[in-house]
This record gives structure tokens, sequence and C-alpha cells, in this order.
């Protein structure tokens, strides 16, 4: 899961926000059309987007409501042109958390970081610690219980917080007293539990 998907057709405006959001530590991708975003929102989950709408290929509230019923973005922030009000309310009774106009103070560098801090928070600099789940299966698990990890597709389910499919078998969640040791499958982004329980 990456922290932010940019949806901006303008080159200059694109490169400006992902410059501003990688040099802050966010890892990002930037899209310029509907089209390259919905291949992106194919691959990859998101804690935040922040969507233009007058794109080039498509309506960006074409993409916005494609975001929010696949469930792969967090928070979305509207970054648009237009002042409308009615707009503006539109999108924020549908769900975005803001709605951003281009050249307004808001806009600005300082301000929209600072907004983007406030709503998805730090740059996830570090991974959880732990085992790889893969790895911990094949040495540990024997192969008919391998299958409470999996889905019907024999692959591990989406994380219900962040939808990363990368696991970890963590032991720092509580002490351990050998010879009972007791482990904790656990998304390597963002630390939500899978069960059940590793023991």
């Amino acid at each position: 899961m990456k922290d932010i998907l940019v949806v901006e057709d303008g080159k200059k405006e694109r490169e400006r926000l992902e410059a501003l959001f990688t040099g802050a530590g966010y890892s990002v991708l930037s899209c310029e059309s509907v089209a390259e975003a919905e291949e992106c929102l194919n691959r990859e989950g998101f804690r935040l987007a922040v969507l233009d709408i007058g794109l080039s290929d498509k309506s960006g509230s074409h993409l916005f409501n494609t975001i929010q019923q696949g469930g792969k973005v967090s928070y979305i922030v509207i970054f648009t042109g237009n002042p409308s009000v009615h707009l503006k309310q539109r999108f924020m009774d549908e769900g975005a958390v803001d709605y951003i106009i281009k050249g307004s103070p808001q806009a600005n560098n300082e301000q929209l970081l600072s907004r983007v801090k406030e709503i998805i928070g730090a740059a996830a600099t570090t991974k959880i610690e732990g085992i790889e789940l893969e790895y911990f299966l094949d040495r540990y698990v024997e192969d008919t219980s391998k299958q409470l990890y999996l889905d019907m597709d024999d692959s591990f389910p989406a994380c219900r917080k962040c939808n990363s499919k990368e696991y970890v078998v963590t032991f720092s969640h509580k002490p351990q007293v050998p010879p009972e040791v007791n482990g904790l499958v656990v998304c390597s982004s963002c630390g939500d539990p899978m069960d059940p329980e590793v023991e």
C-alpha cells in the first residue's frame, strides 16, 4: 500500500504535488488520467487520493465513484480549479474529506502538506518487524493448517485496514515465556492483525 495517489492531468501541477509529498517522505504514485488511475487501483491500495475532477479522458466524478466503491483508498481530497459551492457540498456529502481549490491559500505547499498530515498522519517509513508469513508457513506449519491463512484462491486475504496482502508473524505483541511461544500474524504495512493467532 502506498501513501498517496495523485490524479492530475496538468503536468506542472502533478509534478509539484508529487515532489511536495515525496519530499515529506510519503510514497506517491501519480497519474494523469482516469484510465491510468484505475489501472493503478487494480494493483495497489492508497491511504489518500488527491483527485482533480476536470480530467481529460473521463470525469473525475466517475473516478471518485469508482474509488468509493472499490474500497482501496482510505480518504479522498478533491483538488480542483472549480470553485462551485454546490459541487463542493456534493463531494463532501458523498465522502470526500476535503475540497481544495487550486490557486487558493489552502493549495499552497505548506498548507496542503499540513492538511495531508492531518488526514493520514506522517509518512509510513517503517514496516512491521517479523518473519514473513509465507516463509513461516513453509518452515513451521503443516500443509493442512496452512489453509487457515489463505483465501479460497490460495492467496493471503487483503488486509481489512489497508488492502495489503503482505503479512509477518511477530512475537513482540506480548512477553514470551518459553517453552510456550505465541505469535501474531499482522499486516506488514499497517500492523492490523490477521486471524488466527499462530501458536
